[in-house]
C-alpha cells in the first residue's frame, strides 16, 4: 500500500482539472451554456483538454508517488523528505519528469474514456428528455 495517500492527493486535483478544463472549454471556446448539446467533436476537443489539464496538474504528486513505490523496502522515507530533496538536488522541474510519455501514453485513453462517457450521458438525457 505503499503511497497511497498520495495516490488519493494525486487524484483530486487531477480530477478536478479533468472536469475544470473541459467546462472551460466548452463554456469559453464553443460558447455553451448546455453541455447536453454538445456535438461529439466538441465532447472530444473539451476532453482532450481537461485530460491534458489533468495529467499535468496530477504529475508532480504523481512523481512523489513513483518515488515511494521504488525506494528501497527499508527506507523510511516520508513523502514530504522525498518532496524536500527532490527540490533541492534536481530543482522544481523534476516534479514533471516523465510527463511527455504520460501524455502520450495515459491522454488518448483517458480523452477516450472520458469523450464516451460524456457524450453518452447527454445523448442518454437527450433520450430521456431531460433538460436540467
Amino acid at each position: 500500500y505503499r503511497g497511497a495517500g498520495w495516490t488519493a492527493v494525486r487524484n483530486a486535483p487531477g480530477s478536478f482539472a479533468l472536469f475544470g478544463g473541459s467546462a472551460v472549454v466548452k463554456d469559453f471556446v464553443f460558447g455553451l451554456e448546455d453541455y447536453s448539446q454538445a456535438t461529439f467533436f466538441q465532447t472530444s476537443a473539451a476532453s482532450l483538454a481537461g485530460a491534458a489539464a489533468s495529467i499535468t496538474v496530477a504529475a508532480p504528486m504523481d512523481v512523489v508517488k513513483t518515488r515511494i513505490q521504488a525506494r528501497a523496502h527499508d527506507d523510511p522515507k516520508s513523502g514530504a523528505r522525498i518532496v524536500a530533496e527532490l527540490v533541492a538536488t534536481e530543482g522544481p522541474l523534476a516534479f514533471f519528469k516523465g510527463l511527455t510519455p504520460k501524455l502520450l501514453t495515459v491522454g488518448p485513453k483517458l480523452v477516450f474514456s472520458f469523450t464516451v462517457a460524456q457524450y453518452l450521458i447527454a445523448v442518454t438525457d437527450r433520450l430521456a428528455g431531460r433538460t436540467d
